[in-house]
């Protein structure tokens, strides 16, 4: 097994060590044990490995993973994963709420000879990953020391998956915009190239996309935003906690945010009861598209009371996701259809 070391970066460094496959083995079992044995590693892999310079890299928890050797077999989530595979970074193994098919971080990338490792929240095979000897784990690092897509930094099965291999987390609680640069400074550490003509084209229509948008905004004085989820609830979102939201308000548009309180169980969005959502009245609408919340369709058919917005009445309603903001090409997709239902929203 690898040698890694994690340590915060004011303090001294400390030393984990795995020396041999039966860490692994307390945790998975004998199948996690056949996938991290390195007994089939020849003398000339191990002196390859020997040769490779140190890894050091210091991460969106403040803290400074260090292995033996730059990794290349890598365990992401599927946030991560969406924005490292377009700069040349692929993993061996995904995991994400929901099946390749359906994940909207993952929509049209090449996912051929990926392995899925979890498709539900908090739901991942540890013997899978382990079978994969991973370098590495990516994921996202959110509020409250959590893991994107599996829970507390504390949480049983964080820690079962540290027996396997490292985490290294990228900050999720900055500006959209701030991330693309992460994961690019992350990629290059890995030794991809983020200069390519494909990358560059990406950028390109990024930054043109951001100042066409501006230029709408600009254009409406006055206008207003709010973000919902809804669901049993008119989940408005808490803007602040949201990267592309964060975003959005630093380019000018004005968003609006409900006054109730948030619940233990509401995350990182407001609980506005049904019968009260015709208090507030934005502009513009930024839909939820992901699984749990409820389709326009069903708004429009099942909850009398969307009808009492009149942005939603109006039809100024824009698709708005979370999930689609840690590439260029797809956030790009998103800002550009953020544009155009500005565009065509009355104040």
């Amino acid at each position: 097994m690898r040698t890694f070391r994690i340590s915060p970066t004011r303090t001294r460094a400390s030393r984990r060590t795995l020396t041999t496959a039966f860490a692994v083995l307390a945790v998975v079992g004998t199948t996690a044990l056949s996938g991290c044995s390195s007994s089939d590693n020849g003398p000339a892999e191990a002196d390859k490995t020997a040769s490779e310079p140190g890894f050091s890299y210091v991460d969106g928890r403040g803290k400074t993973v260090e292995l033996d050797a730059v990794p290349s077999r890598i365990v992401a989530s599927e946030q991560a994963a969406a924005a490292l595979i377009p700069l040349g970074i692929e993993p061996v193994g995904i995991w994400g709420g929901s099946s390749f098919e359906s994940s909207i971080p993952l929509r049209g990338l090449d996912l051929d000879g990926i392995e899925s490792v979890g498709q539900a929240y908090g739901d991942i095979d540890v013997e899978k990953v382990a079978a994969l000897d991973p370098d590495v784990i990516i994921t996202g690092w959110y509020a409250g020391d959590a893991y994107g897509g599996l829970g507390l930094e504390t949480s049983d099965l964080a820690k079962k998956l540290e027996q396997v291999a490292p985490f290294l987390a990228v900050s999720a609680q900055k500006p959209s915009s701030e991330s693309l640069q992460d994961y690019e400074a992350l990629a290059t550490a890995l030794g991809a190239d983020v200069d390519t003509e494909a990358t560059r084209a990406d950028r390109d229509a990024y930054d043109s996309a951001v100042a066409d948008l501006k230029k709408s905004i600009a254009a409406k004085p006055g206008l207003t935003a709010m973000a919902i989820s809804p669901s049993d609830q008119y989940y408005v979102a808490i803007n602040d906690e949201f990267p592309e939201l964060r975003d959005y308000k630093n380019w000018g548009l004005t968003l609006l945010e409900s006054d109730v309180p948030r619940a233990a169980d509401s995350g990182s969005f407001t609980p506005v009861n049904w019968e009260n959502a015709g208090q507030y009245q934005p502009n513009l609408i930024l839909l939820d598209t992901r699984s749990y919340s409820t389709p326009l369709a069903e708004l429009e058919a099942d909850r009398p009371t969307w009808a009492l917005v009149n942005a939603a009445k109006a039809g100024n309603i824009a698709d708005w996701t979370t999930d689609a903001t840690n590439n260029y090409a797809s956030y790009t997709a998103q800002i550009v259809a953020l544009t155009a239902a500005i565009d065509k929203t009355t104040v």
